[in-house]
């Protein structure tokens, strides 16, 4: 997604979000087909952790894009706020999704401290130059024991190769989607996150439903004890005594 400036490499387009934003609500569109597929299992992963209701809670998404993860959310009882940097993404955001939508950068987020329950963090650490500073903005706005759902790719060969060079290779993704010397090591999240008062709670790999895949032309993932390429974590903001 699209929720702070693109790396100068010739992957990391960001500009794609606003080139196909008109699309972001069609499950067949090829730019974002995968996202809607991909979506599916993190929504299954955030709620194993966070539960099914999110009633009262306050949720930040940062890089929203279209919104599709904060309507699910939304449609739950959360209070959305969406923050972006792709403004025709964001009005498909307000179209679709009740919430508040911002165009800002996750580095400097508009928020008050303490004030948000849940931070959002799906497609956004591999997008940007500084993850250190994406994440000391989600751990100031957490109030204390809120938590930080991250969605991300590994720094790897394996990850390389099939995030980058098949996947939009083929165009189950849009080419320039992705620059692989942004991808992070679960190692590394866990070290700056911690460094910035979050701490890792849990991490769950995923895989590729291999069938579903080449039936739908969309990438579909399932959960996975190999993190080699995809994961995701739960980060707790430390409750200092």
């Amino acid at each position: 997604m699209t929720s702070a400036r693109a790396s100068r490499s010739a992957g990391n387009d960001l500009e794609l979000y606003e080139r196909h934003a008109e699309s972001w609500w069609d499950a067949r569109s090829p730019a974002f087909r995968s996202l809607h597929a991909v979506n599916e299992h993190r929504l299954r992963v955030l709620r194993g952790w966070l539960g099914e209701r999110f009633q009262g809670r306050v949720v930040a998404d940062f890089g929203c894009g279209g919104g599709l993860l904060a309507r699910p959310l939304s449609e739950a009882g959360a209070r959305v706020v969406g923050l972006d940097l792709s403004a025709a993404s964001l009005a498909q955001a307000r179209e679709h999704v009740a919430g508040a939508f911002v165009r800002a950068d996750a580095q400097r987020a508009p928020l008050a401290a303490a004030s948000v329950d849940v931070v959002l963090l799906a497609d956004v650490l591999e997008h940007v130059p500084d993850c250190g500073a994406v994440l000391r903005e989600a751990a100031r706005v957490l109030r204390p024991g809120g938590a930080a759902f991250v969605n991300t790719l590994n720094r790897t060969w394996r990850a390389r190769l099939l995030a980058v060079q098949l996947a939009e290779g083929v165009r189950l993704i849009p080419p320039g989607t992705h620059a692989a010397e942004l991808f992070i090591r679960p190692d590394e999240l866990a070290q700056r996150a911690w460094s910035n008062g979050l701490s890792l709670e849990a991490l769950q790999g995923e895989s590729i439903n291999l069938l579903r895949t080449l039936r739908t032309w969309a990438v579909s993932l399932r959960p996975s004890a190999d993190v080699s390429v995809g994961y995701s974590a739960l980060l707790r903001k430390v409750v200092e005594s």
